[in-house]
């Protein structure tokens, strides 16, 4: 799964604002705890040694009720007191004995030396104190609870784990304007970009005030004014050319003429017959490309007006010597809709003349229409478009198989300048497989005209 720019740039600076988050919040976490637990035990051996020496002074007062001391030194509901003279434990509390100390601590305070350890006693964490009497062969333990440091370490934790997804969706929205931010001047780009796409090739970007940006909109530019001289440049040169030709192929059509008429005598027709078709294909090649030329340049101007789709057919194939070819319209579609009748003209003759070189001659014209479109199809009877060529059969001198296998000559334009006639219409062309054999190109067109 791809993410888009704008996806990848909330996703990073939501995982750094995490990960920092995270740190600093482990950070503060055993900062924290180290200091609290430093000095809870700084406390608790401190006041272990208070401890230790008032019942030192108990027994050196010879005073025989050791468990009330110890009740009095470990009044504390968080502190636990346990003592050892010579071999008879004492305890200031009921539940946590001798066995409960930690045999480290215990081991250090019998060697004759005083210490602090962290223990778990009946699951609740304690520092454990111990402190040697060698005087009197005793042995002081306190057992110093730390229930609310751990509550106050909860809570801390958990305070800290809210402020780092706060700060994972506040990076997340940060990381998100500021791709909104940057983004923001690359629509103009891609704005331009499907402009020139268009066919509008006048399109350039505006100002931009960022540095970077304005460096890549001179660049996008200039490239666009390059695009656009050269285009310019190939549609005079091809409207010159086709201008140029015009002249000759017309004193062509003449001389073959006047051929005709003055060698009606003699067997020359199959020649004559000849150069005729093969100047006629070029006369029409010459239209289609300085057609193609208007179009790119722009200069020809769309006579908007209402057709009738019907008559315009069955006319064109009256004309065309195809009176028979049925012409079916669905019910639904409008009498009249909005369009240069010229260039629908053209539109369908390519079609029907393409139906009549390469698809075995065309069978049917089906009008039909829905959503405020209409649609107009040539069917033929021919062997149809192979899968592979169905992808650039609508580009400019393109030739499919059939048509080079045919024997017929053509540049592969018809269907170029179907195209263009029809997206200048706001509709567009498509090749579909009729049923029983063949092929069905639909031209597709709206009813409102172009907008």
């Amino acid at each position: 799964m791809t993410f888009g720019l704008r996806a990848r740039a909330t996703l990073a600076w939501g995982i750094i604002a995490l990960v920092l988050s995270a740190a600093l919040a482990t950070f503060a976490y055993q900062v924290t705890r180290d200091q609290l637990v430093e000095e809870r035990q700084e406390n608790a051996l401190n006041q272990g040694y208070l401890n230790a020496r008032l019942v030192r002074n108990t027994l050196l007062a010879g005073e025989p009720q050791m468990s009330e001391t110890l009740s009095v030194v470990g009044g504390n509901a968080q502190s636990v007191v346990l003592a050892r003279v010579g071999g008879e434990w004492f305890s200031g509390s009921v539940g946590i004995g001798p066995n409960s100390l930690p045999e480290s601590l215990s081991e250090l305070v019998a060697e004759g030396r005083a210490g602090r350890q962290l223990a778990e006693v009946n699951g609740r964490p304690y520092v454990g104190i111990g402190v040697a009497i060698p005087a009197f062969n005793a042995r002081y333990f306190e057992l110093v609870a730390m229930d609310d440091i751990e509550r106050t370490l909860d809570g801390l934790a958990r305070g800290l784990a809210l402020s780092a997804l706060v700060a994972t969706m506040v990076g997340g929205v940060v990381g998100r304007l500021a791709s909104d931010r940057i983004l923001k001047p690359l629509h103009q780009f891609t704005s331009a970009a499907e402009s020139i796409a268009q066919g509008s090739y006048d399109t350039r970007i505006k100002t931009i005030d960022d540095h970077d940006l304005r460096l890549l909109a001179r660049a996008f530019n200039r490239m666009a004014d390059a695009v656009q001289q050269r285009i310019d440049r190939e549609s005079r040169f091809t409207s010159q050319v086709s201008h140029e030709l015009r002249s000759p192929v017309a004193a062509l059509f003449s001389a073959i003429h006047v051929a005709r008429r003055q060698r009606s005598g003699q067997d020359t027709g199959g020649t004559l017959d000849e150069m005729e078709r093969r100047v006629a294909d070029l006369h029409r090649l010459v239209e289609d490309l300085l057609e193609l030329s208007r179009v790119e340049a722009g200069v020809g101007a769309m006579q908007i007006e209402s057709v009738d789709p019907a008559l315009l057919a069955r006319t064109l194939l009256e004309r065309m010597g195809k009176p028979e070819v049925p012409v079916e319209v669905d019910e639904g579609v409008p009498p009249t809709f909005q369009a240069d009748q010229r260039r629908l003209t053209q539109m369908l003759q390519n079609l029907i003349d393409n139906a009549g070189r390469y698809g075995g001659g065309v069978t049917r014209v089906h009008i039909t229409g829905s959503d405020g479109t209409i649609l107009m199809a040539v069917e033929d009877a021919g062997p149809g478009v192979a899968e592979h060529e169905k992808m650039f059969i609508f580009e400019r001198f393109a030739r499919g198989q059939t048509a080079a296998s045919s024997g017929n000559s053509g540049a592969g334009l018809g269907l170029a300048l179907v195209t263009e006639h029809a997206v200048l219409h706001g509709g567009s062309v498509r090749l579909e497989d009729r049923e029983g054999g063949g092929s069905r190109f639909v031209v597709e067109l709206p009813v409102e005209g172009p907008s």
